[in-house]
């Protein structure tokens, strides 16, 4: 009977595998003319997609960004580790002083956003009704808090002290809508939000088709797995897909 159980996991676990990678090879070739940049003429997206997006150097974090990702508590989300370094690269571009991020999930992600600028100022926040205390999960960070709560709860202390978010992370977390509009007077012109799982079902997919069309928003990335957004009105409005 063990040996059962063992071998029906084993086959649930390889045809899981099967399964993503199929997706995932799915997704590739239906974005395969976004690629690279080919076909944009903004020179701010131009340069985003392929000093950024694409950029492959091994950056001096990656090694023990990787430690800490084996360390992260079992059985909570996190994302994959393409994602996560994109999170790095961004943070590392645009050096923005103040990273506020909503839904921890395992921390894997905010030890990546953290990473990418010492002297930042980052939050986290999760919500301790989906995700557990754990105190592994507080200490991963060497720079930002990890706070837990009720997440609008905590959202709301932490947006009295904080000036302004130059880059919001919304991450693991079914409050996303909510998370947005109470950050959105914290926004500026300068400020870049990353959103989780844009595509991770039609009512999600549906709200950020919402905010690609908002006459408040910028520029904005498809990626499939992340959007971007930007709110630089100086520059024309323009939606970019990009095979990520």
């Amino acid at each position: 009977m063990d040996y059962l159980s063992t071998f029906s996991c084993i086959f649930a676990l390889l045809n899981f595998m099967r399964m993503s990678f199929l997706k995932r090879a799915y997704i590739w070739c239906r974005r395969f003319r976004y690629r690279k940049g080919y076909g944009v003429h903004s020179p701010f997206a131009f340069k985003l997609i392929t000093e950024v997006i694409y950029e492959k150097l091994p950056y001096y974090a990656y090694s023990e960004l990787k430690i800490l990702r084996k360390k992260a508590p079992k059985g909570e989300p996190y994302c994959a580790e393409r994602v996560d370094k994109l999170l790095f690269k961004l943070v590392n571009h645009f050096q923005p002083e103040y990273v506020l991020e909503a839904g921890t999930g395992a921390g894997v992600e905010f030890c990546y956003l953290t990473a990418g600028k010492a002297d930042s100022k980052c939050v986290s926040l999760y919500d301790v009704s989906i995700s557990g205390d754990d105190a592994l999960k507080m200490n991963l960070c060497k720079n930002g808090k990890v706070i837990g709560g009720e997440l609008m709860k905590a959202l709301q202390c932490e947006l009295e002290v904080m000036p302004r978010i130059d880059l919001l992370h919304i991450a693991h977390t079914d409050k996303y809508r909510q998370v947005y509009e109470k950050c959105f007077p914290y926004l500026t012109e300068k400020t870049l939000v990353v959103i989780n799982g844009i595509h991770a079902d039609a009512v999600k997919q549906a709200w950020w088709e919402e905010l690609v069309a908002d006459k408040r928003t910028g520029i904005t990335f498809d990626l499939y797995e992340v959007g971007l957004i930007f709110f630089n009105h100086t520059m024309n409005k323009q939606h970019y897909i990009v095979n990520f």
